[in-house]
């Protein structure tokens, strides 16, 4: 039960901050920024906190390291959001901004989350090394 109370309160923070984020970042013509940076961000965190966070502070604590994981990131990232803006922009015969704007996601997202699992500290070297 303390696992789905820490992953509910780490989704409604999540969502609280994915709905002020998408309200700083303007909507460029039909291009969704807003979401696609939310997503971008996101997937900088979940690599960030999968290799340095979670694994260094809450080894032993798995409720808090879900609410973080699962529950903040898992929320403030908007994946099904991008799969639909991306039909509606196909819908809309707008192919080839509905293409950029996956292509940018994707590889967006992943290069950002490569980016967070290398700037991360290993917990495990640090060890090593005192």
């Amino acid at each position: 039960m303390k696992m789905y109370i820490a992953i509910g309160c780490g989704g409604s923070t999540g969502a609280l901050l994915r709905y002020l984020v998408g309200m700083f970042i303007p909507l460029t013509g039909s291009f969704p920024s807003g979401t696609l940076c939310i997503n971008v961000i996101g997937c900088f965190a979940m690599g960030y906190l999968t290799n340095f966070v979670k694994r260094r502070y809450f080894t032993d604590k798995p409720a808090k390291a879900k609410a973080l994981t699962t529950g903040m990131v898992g929320a403030f990232t908007t994946f099904s959001t991008v799969s639909l803006e991306t039909a509606l922009l196909f819908q809309d015969d707008r192919l080839q901004i509905g293409l950029l704007y996956l292509a940018c996601s994707t590889i967006g997202g992943i290069a950002a989350l490569l980016l967070g699992l290398r700037l991360a500290p290993d917990p495990i070297q640090e060890e090593q090394a005192v």
